[in-house]
């Protein structure tokens, strides 16, 4: 499995498959962000966009961010969206994630998705769960 990553520019010119993607991605979360936020997002810096490939076909997009914890100053690689086509590769997807994390010095990996799908893999894979809520005015 690869990861490469996307400029801006290559979101743009590769527009449908990334709008398609984050539009599922929300939907199956049922969040309300859009493609134009997360572009915008990706445009400011503040995302990074990679394409995941398996054997030189494409089979996903992953939207990442990191920050510092504000009170454990913990370096947080946190995996926004992500998106797969096709069989699993949740498996391929950790190990490549854990590469990152060592490669680039996090101190800890964070997910978001309130997907009950999840929680075995995310469980199995040594995370720890909690809980956020959100109430939208």
């Amino acid at each position: 499995m690869e990861l490469i990553p996307q400029t801006p520019k290559m979101v743009r010119k590769d527009w449908d498959f990334f709008a398609k993607a984050i539009e599922a991605t929300a939907t199956k979360t049922q969040e309300n962000y859009t493609p134009r936020g997360v572009y915008l997002a990706a445009r400011d810096g503040d995302v990074s966009v990679f394409h995941v490939y398996q054997d030189g076909k494409r089979r996903g997009l992953l939207v990442l961010a990191d920050h510092v914890d504000l009170y454990t100053s913990k370096a947080v690689l946190h995996v926004d969206m992500l998106y797969l086509t096709g069989p699993s590769l949740l498996n391929e997807m950790h190990e490549l994630l854990g590469a990152m994390v060592d490669e680039h010095g996090f101190d800890q990996i964070e997910f978001r998705s309130p997907r009950k799908g999840w929680f075995k893999y995310l469980s199995n894979a040594g995370f720890k769960a909690s809980a956020t809520f959100s109430k939208e005015f």
